[in-house]
């Protein structure tokens, strides 16, 4: 396995971490609902990948005819960038990015079994041990601290035990959509031999349609619990804009990069380090203070990271 490979999984778990944040300061700068979110998505990664796709082909985008390939490109963006974000976001709003972000974050896990059922990768001791203190490194990175713990609770008690269980159910379902969609997306370069660039645009293509479908659907049946898109302010428009090129976009490119030439459950390991990106970014930018959990957590991350690339 090439070491680029491990580099720009790094790479891509930075763009993901970047991206949430983004999406989320944009929901609090307006009044948007979910169901605002992804047109603002779906437009900006489309333009932005094919700008990356026709700048990587010189102009010359592969076609794609075979159906099988269409039903992998559809089911992994239904799956992940359609159902998965969907209920990733609805857990943060139910419970918050403290508890949402760790739960749906353990699909790693799920990872290595949806690639041994659809893709026939190996799982190995070596490579289960390696995605379980990846996991609890994210684990105690989001829970460490001896002060936050305590606010936890605190605010745990205030909480209604219903939306607690809903919250959680979110972030389970989250983690297992983007289980699914990922060695979909892995099958799809497989299957149709196009570039990671290539790839990226045909999936921002059913991503686009798919949304389109998605909200007229939503219009016509739930119009109370959506605005016109018009009414969105440009703040939170350019935000979810700048989260789809970043995280959906370019993550999208570097991660399917990392896929075509290492196993999908090594690379989904290490770009699950997100947190873990945020916090080193929290402490060193933002001066935001680490406890001594947090650092074991992270030092797990980079061991367990090194342990499924061995």
């Amino acid at each position: 396995m090439p070491l680029w490979g491990f580099l720009l999984s790094f790479l891509a778990a930075a763009m993901w971490a970047a991206s949430p944040i983004m999406v989320n300061h944009g929901l609090a700068v307006s009044k948007c609902s979910l169901h605002e979110i992804n047109p603002f998505r779906a437009l900006s990664f489309f333009v932005s990948s094919l700008i990356v796709a026709l700048a990587y082909t010189g102009g010359r985008i592969a076609p794609v005819t075979s159906p099988l390939v269409y039903f992998y490109l559809f089911a992994g963006v239904a799956a992940g960038y359609i159902l998965g974000d969907l209920c990733y976001f609805s857990a943060i709003r139910e419970i918050g990015v403290s508890l949402a972000v760790p739960v749906a974050n353990g699909y790693p896990i799920l990872v290595v079994f949806t690639s041994w059922l659809l893709l026939g990768e190996p799982v190995t001791m070596r490579l289960l041990w390696g995605v379980l203190i990846v996991v609890s490194g994210i684990m105690l990175l989001r829970f460490g601290g001896a002060k936050n713990n305590e606010e936890r609770s605190e605010a745990l008690i205030r909480k209604d035990k219903r939306r607690l269980m809903k919250g959680f159910s979110l972030s389970v379902a989250a983690g297992l959509f983007w289980a699914v969609s990922s060695p979909l997306t892995k099958m799809t370069i497989i299957a149709s031999g196009l570039s990671a660039a290539e790839v990226t645009f045909y999936r921002s293509v059913a991503f686009l349609l798919l949304v389109a479908a998605a909200r007229a659907l939503t219009v016509k049946f739930r119009r109370s619990e959506t605005i016109p898109l018009r009414q969105v302010p440009l703040p939170a428009a350019l935000y979810f804009a700048g989260a789809a090129v970043i995280g959906l976009c370019l993550g999208s490119v570097v991660y399917a990069s990392c896929i075509a030439v290492m196993p999908v459950a090594i690379v989904t390991a290490i770009t699950a380090t997100s947190p873990f990106i945020a916090a080193l970014f929290g402490h060193f930018v933002l001066k935001e203070r680490l406890m001594k959990p947090q650092w074991l957590g992270i030092a797990l991350i980079i061991g367990g990271s090194v342990i499924v690339g061995l």
